[in-house]
């Protein structure tokens, strides 16, 4: 767990002040692995006897976002999930119940072949679809609950 002095410190460094929703924020993706919406954090926090307001949320997360701090990730429903896992990684998505799960790939060199060939390619993000063995084997469970 991260002390309050990290945390601030780990603002600063991205030159982002330093607000008590911000420092909750952050010691909520430093606590907790997942992909969660917007919808969800705020019921964490809410069950956790500390609302956060609505706005105030959206627009720390899409600050975190733009600083790197969270990546964004789109849901089975369309929806916009925030990842806590800044590591190099994919992701592994059931078409059955929508579980997501972060994986490991080892990926060849990547370059682009024809057009975008002259880029510098920076990073990539892959998601690979599937069934579940839950879902294979006909017992389909829902993701499990982030709250």
């Amino acid at each position: 767990m991260m002390t309050l002095s990290e945390l601030q410190r780990h603002l600063e460094r991205r030159g982002l002040r330093t607000t008590q929703p911000r420092l909750r924020l952050l010691q909520f993706f430093a606590e907790t692995d997942g992909h969660f919406t917007p919808e969800e954090i705020a019921e964490r926090f809410r069950l956790a006897g500390e609302p956060i307001p609505t706005a105030t949320l959206y627009q720390n997360l899409r600050v975190f976002s733009a600083h790197g701090l969270v990546s964004e990730v789109i849901g089975g429903g369309g929806e916009v999930r925030y990842d806590t896992n800044l590591t190099p990684h994919s992701h592994l998505r059931c078409n059955g119940c929508g579980t997501l799960l972060d994986v490991a790939l080892s990926l060849p060199d990547l370059q682009p072949q024809g057009q975008g060939h002259d880029w510098q390619i920076t990073g990539a993000r892959v998601e690979l679809q599937g069934i579940c063995p839950d879902c294979q084997a006909g017992t389909p469970t829902p993701p499990t609950p982030t709250l």
